[in-house]
Parts: C-alpha cells; structure tokens; sequence
C-alpha cells in the first residue's frame, strides 16, 4: 500500500511539473499601464479597467488592445503582443509533450510585450470657427 502511495505521489508530481510554463509563468500576467497625465480612462480589448496609472492582471494567451482617453487629449490606443516564452522550452526537461500540451492549451507559453506600457497623452486639437466673409 505504501508503494502504490508513493508512486501515485510521484506521478502526480511529475503530471503537475510537465507543465513548465503554467507553473512558472501562470496563465495570466501583470502589465503596467501608465499615461502622462494622469487619470486617464483605460480600456482593454474593450473593457473598462478603471484609470491611469494601474497594473492590470490580464490573459497570456491573446494579444490585447490598450486604449487611454481622457477629456481634452488624443486617444491613444496600442497592442500587447504575444511571444513565446522561454519557460515554454523548459519542457524539453522533462519530455516535451505532455508540458507543452498543457502549456499550450492553458496560454502560458507566452508572455506579453511590452511588459510597461507608457504614454505621454497629446492635447487634442481646437478648431476654431470659421468666419464667413
């Protein structure tokens, strides 16, 4: 009985350790977002998440589209982009297949970049009236 105890350990551990990424890396990942000036409305792929500055906990497994507005300035929008991490590889360690299957199919194979996004907000342009002659 203790054996099959023993063994059953084992393979649950090495079961929950071939996924090298989702244990290092997690499925979801912090991105600082940060606008000059501040208090600017953030939205992601969408969503409302508040104001500027914030750290946002979002999904490794998509890119995502970032957007800053705030009364007076210019929208700035830009994209977060998943790429491969190299946590991903260390499932070579430990047989490849069934780490990366489940890394894969959990998201955490990637990382975001850039990892900080920053943005200096531009005022928005006035037009003025035009005067008819």
């Amino acid at each position: 009985m203790r054996k099959l105890y023993l063994l059953i350990t084992a393979l649950t551990g090495l079961l929950l350790l071939s996924g090298c990424s989702t244990i290092l890396n997690t499925t979801t990942q912090e991105v600082e977002l940060k606008s000059n000036p501040p208090n600017a409305k953030i939205t992601v792929d969408g969503q409302k998440f508040g104001t500027s500055p914030q750290v946002v906990n979002i999904s490794r497994s998509e890119n995502h589209v970032i957007k800053f507005e705030l009364d007076g300035y210019e929208p700035y929008e830009t994209q977060l982009t998943r790429k491969l991490s190299l946590w991903f590889w260390g499932n070579a360690l430990n047989g490849f297949i069934p780490g990366m299957t489940i890394d894969y199919f959990t998201g955490s194979m990637y990382n975001l970049l850039p990892e900080q996004v920053a943005t200096e907000l531009t005022p928005a342009k006035v037009e003025l009236p035009v005067k008819k002659k």
